[in-house]
């Protein structure tokens, strides 16, 4: 049978007619005989593929969707022990409930551990600087940079260890880009802060930097009208405390000149005389 036989013809018009009516193609017999186009077989309809069925989302996890009833909800028993077993067990549960709300998350901030704090869960003299850097953020320390270095220096230089006091930050995770911390980064970490205050019930706290000494002091002053001075803070259950703002250790290392490092002293030194402690000769 020859390609130019007309059942042959007649076949091959038929299923190239298929073929491209499928495709969506017109298709005519143009310059074939009236008695072939009238064979061509009519292009079966295209198939189409059933319309997926709409799927219900992901239902999110519980403890991202409603953290604080979980926190609420979550029994407890009363600390019990020595004053500094009480305080390590509500410095454990704050760490906890911090962990379960990550407050951090609401800002986006990129961390690879959260930086709590460390130190002795009674001490007299609290520190509260600004937040983690990358160093802290690698450790889970905080202050253990040149700034801690230098934190360390100050604190030796009155006379005491780092673990006769506590050392804690206002963001417990590391910013981005170690920028200063924002005011929505602030409150949303403040609330842990105050309870972490309150489990170690200080009787001094040292604000280390501007963001810290806003937070605590409540004014929206300078760091030069801020410093020198006690301020009064109440946290929200009511206790009170005093706040003596002073230069951040990682300013003290950037302005590195005698009158700063006199300024810092004299701050040093309104604490240790608050708390009746001898003040080193220098």
């Amino acid at each position: 049978m020859s390609v130019g036989d007309p059942a042959t013809i007649r076949r091959i018009v038929a299923q190239d007619a298929r073929a491209w009516g499928q495709l969506g193609v017109a298709w005519g017999a143009l310059g074939q005989p009236a008695a072939i186009a009238a064979e061509v077989i009519a292009p079966e309809p295209a198939r189409t593929r059933p319309a997926p069925q709409p799927q219900e989302p992901a239902p999110m996890p519980k403890a991202r969707q409603e953290p604080k009833a979980q926190v609420e909800k979550k029994p407890r028993k009363a600390p019990t022990g020595s004053a500094k077993e009480v305080a390590e067990q509500l410095l454990a549960e704050i760490l906890e409930d911090y962990t379960a709300e990550a407050p951090h998350a609401k800002t986006g901030t990129p961390h690879t551990t959260i930086v709590f704090g460390e130190g002795d869960p009674c001490a007299r003299i609290m520190f509260v600087g600004e937040a983690p850097g990358a160093d802290e953020d690698r450790l889970g320390r905080p202050f253990v940079g040149r700034a801690g270095q230098k934190l360390d220096q100050m604190i030796l230089a009155m006379g005491l260890k780092r673990e006769n006091v506590y050392i804690a930050n206002v963001l417990k995770v590391r910013p981005p880009n170690n920028a200063t911390p924002t005011i929505e980064e602030a409150e949303a970490s403040a609330p842990f802060l105050m309870r972490q205050i309150e489990a170690v019930n200080p009787e001094a706290i040292v604000a280390l930097g501007l963001p810290s000494a806003k937070l605590l002091t409540g004014q929206a002053l300078s760091m030069r009208e801020l410093r020198g001075r006690w301020w009064p803070m109440a946290t929200p259950s009511g206790k009170s405390y005093d706040i003596l703002p002073t230069y951040h250790p990682a300013y003290l290392l950037r302005n590195y000149t005698p009158e700063t490092r006199r300024k810092v002293w004299e701050d040093l030194k309104l604490v240790l005389e608050r708390l009746d402690i001898p003040v080193p000769a220098r």
